[in-house]
């Protein structure tokens, strides 16, 4: 097995996430940030399954903001 079959594919990183695989070919190029580091050498979008789970360990550590506007409290 080489090396590259190892790495995850857009399909295998969506059913981690619980993305649509569809909704991670899109993110790819419109807010990388979003989602794991990828390997940067390869053409098309590849990832590191340790470095995706311990990015997803340590983004789901980070506080989320409260969305929308704030109530007004009578």
């Amino acid at each position: 097995m080489t090396e590259e079959e190892n790495l995850w594919t857009p399909r295998e990183l969506s059913k981690f996430l619980g993305y649509s695989e569809s909704t991670i070919s899109r993110m790819v190029s419109q807010c990388p940030d979003k989602l794991p580091p990828r390997v940067a050498a390869l053409a098309r979008p590849r990832w590191v399954p340790e470095v995706a789970r311990e990015w997803a360990k340590v983004s789901s550590d980070l506080p989320t903001g409260r969305g929308g506007r704030p109530r007004l409290i009578r």
